[in-house]
């Protein structure tokens, strides 16, 4: 999960935001002096405005962690507190937030709760990554479980006597939503028999923006601190998964015209820039965009943001750019040489093409269990195999192809560039016999082409 602290939300009706010292004696009133309140909550009735002052001021001690989350729910219509809700519990290794919440018996049964808890359910899966949010209660207190279940968590079963609150051990119904459900209800899934070669782009759109809104590691932006090492001159960019790109494959960067193509995430173009490149970043996926629009807008500098697909023409002139700069993408796209001779076009003469290249290898397999079994036939194109459509679009892989070396180096020979350096790689999971999965490229646009 990729952090945030607790940021201030708004919905229609509430203010979700950090507890200050003055909330105290809203809290007390409001809600932490009803017995009726905290009947079936694991915290004692307060008894005075010094016993909700003391939490408050333990909860502001613990905003400076971007891992702990607590809020004041706040009703614009009287501007103050009505009740808060948290996190009480998380587990980072599946990414999982545990809810709990509690509002004041006069705004019972008007939707506040359930109106909170849905801005969180957003905010964990599309801003912080969560896997899962979940939530319980006391079967006794039905009334909660309404609250999340408008929410969109679903009920998961009841522990028998596996919790406690002021009425003693208790049964816990648990709740809950995984991010493929409520990412899933965000972008439906398309059938299969709906994906043809004129549409499947839009398809892996939608699925890298849901990848990246759901944590995906190739779309978290980089922090200020890597922006500020790399403006100090201690950088590394990937092509592929793992090995950084040797810094003698890039020239010299002050004021070149560098485009990042198939490039969105805000990892890579904000290392150039800090290197004192003058950047473009071309992709398809929104949400990949909005990630270096974030950083360029919390590094104050200026980059030419553009949403196209590379199947189709590039939306710019010739010989516009000195160094194209084009991660592993191209298993996403049928036709691989389109995009070679787009790349040619685009550059200077003189100009270099830094390219990621899935080789195909895992293409071949389902599954990595040994011993290795070649379950998929070469080459690997759905749009002509109707059972591995069937497969990527219930996997949520998008629509993805596996290429040739003919297509992915001979393609780039074709388009009339010369490759001057290459190098294999890895992936990041583990393969039996650590089997390069990529190839990185270095090609130049020779002097005196067109």
């Amino acid at each position: 999960m990729t952090h945030k602290g607790t940021v201030t939300l708004e919905t229609e009706r509430l203010i979700l935001r950090r507890f200050t010292p003055d909330d105290a004696e809203a809290m007390f009133r409001n809600w932490a002096s009803d017995p009726e309140v905290t009947k079936f909550l694991m915290w004692q009735t307060h008894s005075g405005v010094s016993d909700s002052k003391a939490v408050i001021d333990s909860w502001v001690e613990l905003y400076q962690k971007p891992e702990y989350y607590s809020w004041a729910v706040v009703l614009k219509a009287i501007d103050e507190p009505i009740g808060g809700i948290s996190v009480v519990h998380q587990q980072e290794d599946v990414g999982l937030v545990h809810i709990g919440y509690c509002i004041g018996r006069q705004w019972w049964r008007q939707g506040y709760t359930s109106e909170a808890l849905t801005a969180l359910v957003k905010f964990f899966f599309e801003d912080v990554g969560a896997n899962r949010v979940e939530s319980r209660h006391d079967p006794r207190n039905p009334n909660s479980g309404k609250v999340m279940q408008k929410a969109g968590l679903q009920f998961e079963g009841t522990m028998r006597k596996a919790d406690k609150n002021n009425q003693g051990v208790c049964d816990a119904a648990y709740y809950a939503i995984l991010a493929e459900d409520y990412l899933g209800r965000k972008y439906p899934a398309e059938k299969p028999t709906d994906i043809t070669a004129d549409n499947y782009t839009e398809l892996n759109s939608k699925v890298v923006n849901r990848w990246t809104e759901g944590g995906w590691e190739w779309g978290k932006p980089i922090t200020h601190e890597t922006y500020e090492a790399a403006r100090r001159g201690k950088w590394d960019v990937l092509l592929t998964p793992t090995k950084p790109v040797p810094h003698e494959w890039l020239p010299a960067l002050k004021d070149a015209k560098l485009l990042g193509l198939a490039c969105g995430g805000g990892q890579q173009m904000p290392i150039f820039t800090a290197l004192g490149a003058d950047c473009t970043v071309l992709d398809f996926s929104d949400a990949m965009l909005e990630n270096d629009r974030l950083v360029a807008e919390r590094e104050c500098y200026d980059i030419n943001i553009v949403k196209a697909d590379i199947t189709k023409r590039l939306p710019f002139e010739n010989c516009a750019f000195d160094i194209i700069f084009h991660p592993v993408s191209n298993c996403y796209i049928e036709d691989v040489y389109h995009v070679w001779n787009e790349c040619f076009r685009v550059l200077k003469p003189g100009g270099f093409l830094l390219a990621g290249c899935d080789n195909g290898f895992n293409f071949l397999f389902d599954s990595y269990d040994r011993p290795l079994t070649i379950q998929n036939t070469y080459p690997f194109n759905p749009l002509k195999n109707p059972a591995q459509m069937q497969k990527l679009i219930a996997d949520d892989d998008g629509i993805q192809f596996g290429h040739s070396i003919d297509e992915q180096i001979g393609g780039q020979l074709k388009a009339g560039f010369t490759l001057t350096d290459v190098f294999e790689d890895f992936d990041t999971g583990a393969v039996p016999g650590d089997y390069p999965s990529y190839w990185a490229t270095r090609s130049v646009k020779p002097e005196g082409a067109r």
